[in-house]
């Protein structure tokens, strides 16, 4: 049986048409109008399984070399219609809507390349598989103790000036500070910080009831408790913020060179020290932020990224249109990848699966184009991205083995 995942709009379509309709769109056969219905269902990014079963292997077999015949068509015919000019020798493009499907629960993504294929590479194989990250964390007292958050208890483990900590569900840690009592103005803040390891990943409530995700390879410093006049905590890596609005106490948010104020509402910073940049994504609200260093500040507006250089770079933050269903995807348990190089592919792979990553050979200049669970083993994720037909990889251990075929 195959089982394809595309991308569903709401139509009134009914879903036991839908395999007839994708098998008539490969064929060549569908109307105008079936082929334009199923194209705006695939638009729409909002995965759906859909099925049909195989009587035997060899009908199976004819349905998927069917299928893979009819994308190619689909590639031939868009590159005749709009690609005069010779491609790049080094970028892989997207070519086919047709081609963004997940085959037996993954994404396969066809691309367009016109130089000769390099000498055969040695063989690569899965010698293990590797699961997918999870939630857990670590959180270290302010007294430098620490607790092992994937395996706290649902009750209150711990108690800090007048605050509760407790798991209050799957992934989940919340300090709640109990409203009816008064800390002294003299008595010293204590901090807390929760980072997550690679395949890690973890969500808090603080004490003001602001709501925070953490990603793998990520940490938040924070008060056991917000005195008055100000809320700030200090981040790396990269974390989603719900924020609680408090129109006296100020929301801010220090992220390396990155210092960001909000009131009350939604976003995403990306701080990881790697990549050369900090990326702020704003969902809903206001955000005001700026260099450390600077006293000039920028405001974004919903739907727009600003991206911070780091380093010795003293120039103002780049304001960009973001694209957030793809920024926002590891918080919906999710990857989203929209012409994004390989590298980065990999990068993520790398901290999602706590992996060492391993190039054999030139670091393959591709674009990537696919939506992946993440909950997806390892092994399923490689496959895809084999599918591209420039990639071969290899598990060992927890080495991913990188080796490029043109």
């Amino acid at each position: 049986m195959y089982i394809l995942v595309i991308s569903p709009v709401l139509l009134t379509m009914k879903n036991e048409n839908l395999p007839l309709l994708i098998e008539k769109y490969i064929n060549g056969t569908a109307s105008p109008q079936e082929r334009e219905q199923l194209l705006d269902w695939y638009r729409s990014q909002q995965p759906e399984q859909v099925e049909w079963p195989a009587a035997t292997e060899t009908e199976e077999t004819e349905t998927y070399n069917r299928m893979l015949s009819g994308i190619d068509q689909q590639i031939d015919q868009q590159i005749d219609r709009t690609y005069k000019a010779p491609v790049p020798q080094t970028k892989w493009y997207y070519m086919a809507a047709a081609a963004a499907v997940f085959l037996v629960g993954s994404l396969a993504v066809y691309f367009y390349n016109d130089q000769p294929a390099a000498a055969p590479m040695p063989a690569l194989s899965f010698k293990n598989e590797v699961k997918p990250g999870g939630n857990k964390a670590i959180l270290t007292l302010a007294d430098g103790s620490e607790v092992v958050l994937d395996g706290a208890t649902k009750e209150s483990f711990a108690h800090q000036q007048e605050v509760n900590i407790a798991r209050v569900g799957e992934g989940q840690l919340s300090f709640d500070r109990q409203s009816d009592t008064q800390i002294p103005a003299s008595t010293a803040v204590k901090y807390n910080v929760i980072s997550t390891p690679k395949g890690g990943q973890y969500r808090v409530v603080l004490p003001d009831g602001t709501k925070v995700w953490l990603n793998a390879v990520s940490s938040i410093r924070f008060p056991s408790y917000f005195s008055a006049g100000e809320r700030k905590v200090e981040i790396s890596g990269e974390v989603y913020f719900e924020v609680t609005k408090n129109k006296t106490m100020p929301f801010r948010v220090i992220s390396g060179d990155q210092a960001l104020e909000v009131l009350g509402t939604k976003f995403n910073v990306n701080a990881y020290a790697n990549e050369g940049q900090i990326s702020t994504t704003l969902a809903e609200g206001s955000v005001r932020l700026k260099r450390s260093s600077s006293a000039a500040s920028s405001i974004l507006k919903p739907g727009e990224q600003s991206q911070l250089k780091t380093g010795k770079s003293k120039l103002a933050p780049k304001i960009v249109t973001a694209d957030l269903e793809e920024v926002l995807a590891w918080k919906n348990e999710t990857f989203i990848f929209n012409d994004t190089p390989i590298t980065e592919v990999m990068q993520q792979i790398e901290r999602w699966y706590d992996v060492e990553l391993v190039y054999s050979g030139h670091k393959p200049d591709l674009l990537f184009t696919g939506i992946i669970p993440r909950n997806s083993n390892l092994s399923t994720f490689l496959k895809v991205l084999e599918g591209t037909g420039g990639l071969k990889f290899g598990i060992d251990h927890q080495k991913v083995i990188i080796q490029s075929i043109r």
